[in-house]
């Protein structure tokens, strides 16, 4: 259920978490970023010393590893939120990419002897009725959970996803002051003038709480299952109910090489053009025939299997598209594939992503000169935010 924010462009931050807002207003000088918190107005709301905006940063860095220090220092919830921004080549700038992409293996984990009871008290039983091993060390640890191996009575190998203790209570306080925040940045920042921040704070906020309840996620595993079943391009790992609850998931257990792993994959001769075709393959299906899609593609979600099969992991995040939509998408694809601008500028109208009242033939030639100067190209060469930037007014 979405949560109820404020609208209006005037309000003032909410008194029961001033203590965090100082917490966060800090560590964000400490990181050289005063001016932009002055720019926000933050400094004159929480009545802050004006020595933050003097401050410099303690350690020098580039811009970019200060903001990934800064979100793993602020806890899960703006790890999580850097991890999906890691992921979003058309909000922000390579560099900051590759920095953020790091946030997806550096979660310190959570003491075994604590997840242990956590997994007790969640499947109301002692682990060795239910495993004859589970590692101790976790797999992964990420900003929500962390992951144990583990073998079942019958000798199935399978993995354990455990929620981190009480990160539902910090997850709601950090949202709340993540809205104000996207909404200070929207009124005052000049990357407000370009998106919409409140949608992405509201975006997020709904797509994170959904994550936290693993049955949805073990749902939405058996959906991908049914819909690709028959698919060999494909695997999902299944999902066993006995053993998973709302903070608890077991699943089977996969083995095979990280899909970023280059490496790894020329060492165990895999065909890299093969996975790229299997790779689009999948994303074609699932966005435009299935109108369901994995939304957390960071490369720690996806393995290499034999055969370059695509193993599919952590299905707490999807994407829905309707009928219409995908067939909206499809239009606009085939338009832009043969070049036709104004079929590209009626598609964009059709669809409400533009205003009818504008001047068709200016923005037939911003489209003409902007395909023109990116066809041929590949696609690493091709940064969406650039994109994104050169039409907007």
């Amino acid at each position: 259920m979405r949560h109820s924010y404020p609208q209006s462009s005037r309000y003032n931050l909410r008194p029961r978490h001033l203590r965090r807002y100082r917490q966060i207003t800090e560590l964000l000088a400490r990181h050289g970023f005063g001016a932009i918190l002055a720019q926000m107005g933050l400094v004159q709301r929480l009545n802050l010393p004006r020595r933050l905006l003097r401050r410099q940063p303690i350690v020098e860095r580039t811009p970019a590893e200060h903001v990934r220090l800064a979100l793993e220092e602020l806890g899960p919830t703006f790890v999580k939120f850097g991890q999906i921004l890691s992921t979003r080549p058309d909000l922000i700038p390579p560099d900051y990419i590759t920095e953020l992409s790091q946030l997806q293996d550096n979660v310190p984990p959570i003491a075994w002897e604590e997840m242990k009871t956590r997994i007790e008290s969640e499947l109301d039983a002692p682990l060795e009725e239910i495993f004859t091993t589970i590692s101790p060390t976790p797999l992964a640890a990420a900003s929500l959970s962390q992951v144990h191996a583990a073998t079942l009575l019958n000798g199935e190998e399978v993995v354990v996803k455990v929620q981190r203790p009480s990160i539902e209570r910090i997850i709601d306080l950090d949202l709340d002051i993540l809205y104000d925040l996207a909404r200070l940045a929207q009124e005052r920042t000049r990357f407000g003038e370009i998106y919409d921040m409140t949608e992405i704070a509201e975006d997020f906020a709904a797509t994170l709480r959904a994550e936290m309840d693993y049955r949805r996620e073990g749902r939405n595993a058996d959906r991908f299952r049914a819909n690709f079943s028959g698919e060999t391009r494909l695997y999902v790992p299944r999902i066993h109910w006995d053993y998973s609850t709302r903070r608890v998931l077991v699943l089977e257990r996969i083995r095979g090489i990280k899909i970023d792993d280059i490496a790894a994959l020329n060492a165990a001769g895999y065909d890299r053009r093969q996975v790229a075709l299997n790779s689009a393959a999948i994303i074609i299906k699932e966005v435009l025939e299935d109108g369901f899609f994995h939304a957390d593609p960071h490369p720690g979600n996806f393995m290499i299997l034999p055969g370059e099969v695509i193993g599919a992991m952590d299905f707490g995040m999807v994407g829905h598209l309707d009928g219409s939509l995908r067939l909206d998408l499809m239009r606009l694809y085939i338009a832009a594939i043969q070049l036709d601008t104004a079929a590209i500028v009626r598609q964009l109208i059709n669809m409400g992503v533009t205003d009818h009242r504008l001047d068709e033939d200016a923005l037939q030639r911003d489209i003409r000169r902007l395909l023109l100067k990116y066809e041929g190209l590949p696609l690493k060469e091709i940064r969406a935010r650039e994109v994104m930037e050169e039409i907007t007014p």
